[in-house]
């Protein structure tokens, strides 16, 4: 398969490893990141020419990504692939006693809010593809059954939250023919991550597109593993 992608939060991490990963398989790949200049879309422009389109966008403003969104109907048409990776991570550690308001709602507005308000932007993109996919980068933190922290309280709430928006719009959206997935990508080694992780970015990023490249990708539960095992809600 191949086609266009938007990944949003594409300067670092699984977002730049995801980026790297849809060019090396023929894709058109839009990288959207949140700062006036990226270093590393830069490299891998000059990697991929004509094939890599960087976009600022963030995701905190409306104003910001319905810019965005213009601007690829203006240059694309349609959209294939939409891969809400874009996400904080700041109170892992932070018990009962130290959890920070401020801190959980920033948490909140980027994990929750800000792929609510890129989907709605980039939906009617990705209703003109034939294979329309909408992919929320979530985690194992997200899972209410599967829980084992006492800590954690902004960030796991955020994508517990996450996967319930993915719920929702997975209930909207198959009668539009877009499939929706929540993806755990595993415990990387990255910024949000740390050295001492399972897997690297990379290895997370080709079992999504392994994934959304299937021929079978409709049968897959909504909330997966990178390797498309179920997850527990």
């Amino acid at each position: 398969m191949q086609g266009t992608v938007l990944i949003t939060g594409s300067s670092r991490g699984l977002g730049r490893a995801l980026a790297e990963t849809f060019l090396e398989a023929g894709f058109e790949v839009i990288a959207a990141h949140r700062k006036n200049t990226c270093p590393n879309l830069d490299e891998l422009s000059q990697r991929y020419p004509g094939k890599l389109e960087p976009l600022r966008m963030d995701v905190l403003h409306d104003s910001s990504v319905q810019q965005a969104a213009d601007t690829v109907a203006t240059n694309h048409g349609h959209l294939d692939i939409l891969i809400n990776n874009a996400a904080l991570c700041l109170d892992v550690d932070d018990s009962i006693q130290d959890a920070d308001f401020d801190v959980i709602r920033q948490q909140m507005d980027v994990n929750v809010y800000g792929p609510l308000r890129v989907t709605r932007a980039f939906l009617p993109l990705l209703e003109k593809s034939d294979r329309g996919i909408l992919v929320n980068i979530s985690s194992e933190a997200g899972s209410v059954g599967a829980c084992w922290r006492d800590t954690g309280f902004g960030y796991c709430m955020s994508k517990a939250a996450l996967n319930m928006q993915s719920r929702i719009l997975e209930k909207y959206l198959e009668p539009k023919g877009v499939k929706v997935l929540a993806v755990h990508p595993g415990w990387m080694q990255s910024d949000m991550g740390g050295p001492d992780a399972d897997i690297p970015p990379a290895e997370a990023a080709e079992g999504i597109l392994r994934l959304v490249a299937s021929d079978t990708y409709r049968d897959l539960p909504m909330y997966v593993i990178y390797n498309g095992e179920p997850y527990p809600y």
